[in-house]
């Protein structure tokens, strides 16, 4: 009898489902230079009010030549809120989207809309000049460190001493990104595979750009990217 009078009090609470509510997202960077053999990737950021929120999932639809992207988080349960548990505090968080491939033209991005939060841009994807994956082989870029304003380090790996860095590419959006193409060139046809850690210094030059928290967005040899938000102000 005990038993049963303790499984209705804790039945609720064992059972009881996160409130899973729309993000507060207040930016969507999207990077320039993607064609129709590239895995298209937008980045979406926003703020959270306290620590006890969290970020819960992203969900994609494509259909023809509109996108529609819904961001959601779990929301700290009542009881939490106001506790030291939670104190009000910006949190920043960062969803990197992942589109895939597009066919060439020019794209809608809806992002949590008919919400307080809704944002929407344009995305154009250019028409690839190769029918090969990518244009390019990327260096194998895992973190990006800043050492001054302008000055940047690329780091990673080499996984093989038949590539080597040919040259960086830098394309701006002219709004709020920095799309940076470390690219690999072929010095040898022999490729043995070693693991070298390696590090590429960049130069920035962030006067095209108009937001003063601005995105650099490193492809890497993977086929995705590393993405920061970095202050221009700085």
């Amino acid at each position: 009898m005990k038993l049963a009078i303790l499984a209705m009090f804790v039945a609720p609470i064992a059972f009881a489902q996160p409130d899973i509510v729309t993000s507060p997202v207040d930016h969507l960077y999207i990077p320039e230079g993607f064609d129709s053999n590239d895995a298209v990737e937008v980045i979406v950021t926003g703020e959270f009010s306290n620590p006890c929120f969290s970020r819960n999932n992203v969900e994609v639809k494509i259909q023809d030549d509109l996108i529609d992207i819904k961001v959601t988080a779990i929301a700290p349960q009542s009881f939490l809120l106001g506790s030291r548990a939670c104190p009000d505090m910006i949190v920043p968080f960062k969803e990197v989207v992942t589109l895939g491939n597009l066919q060439g033209g020019e794209y809608q991005i809806k992002v949590n809309k008919g919400s307080q939060y809704a944002i929407q841009d344009q995305l154009v994807i250019a028409e690839s000049s190769s029918s090969a994956m990518d244009d390019h082989v990327y260096a194998a870029v895992e973190w990006v460190e800043r050492k001054s304003a302008n000055s940047f380090k690329l780091h990673g790996m080499r996984y093989s001493s038949c590539f080597e860095l040919d040259k960086v590419e830098v394309i701006s959006n002219k709004k709020d990104t920095l799309s940076v193409l470390p690219v690999m060139k072929k010095v040898s046809d022999f490729c043995p595979r070693k693991g070298m850690p390696v590090v590429y210094d960049v130069k920035l030059d962030f006067s095209s750009l108009k937001s003063s928290k601005s995105l650099l967005h490193v492809r890497t040899m993977d086929g995705k990217s590393i993405n920061s938000i970095v202050s221009v102000e700085e």
